[in-house]
């Protein structure tokens, strides 16, 4: 088995094994981000504030997976 193929199988068993919903995580996100276009009105450019969610959600993520991967492997 190459490296990538064994990687790609460590990432699957984590997206199976995970306990949070990309569901939930998904419509947390989009409620926070309506809430806080309530709060502060609409930004100028939508750009920022998308981008910046998708990299926080995306290094939490990160984190989450490598924890799992010390605990596992």
């Amino acid at each position: 088995m190459e490296w990538n193929e064994y990687r790609m199988d460590k990432i699957k068993r984590y997206l199976t094994e995970r306990k949070k919903s990309y569901f939930l995580n998904a419509t947390i996100f989009v409620l926070i981000f309506i809430i806080v276009i309530f709060i502060f009105g609409p930004p100028r450019y939508y750009v920022v504030p998308i981008l910046s969610m998708i990299i926080g959600y995306g290094s939490v993520e990160f984190v989450g997976y490598k924890l799992w991967k010390k605990d596992k492997f």
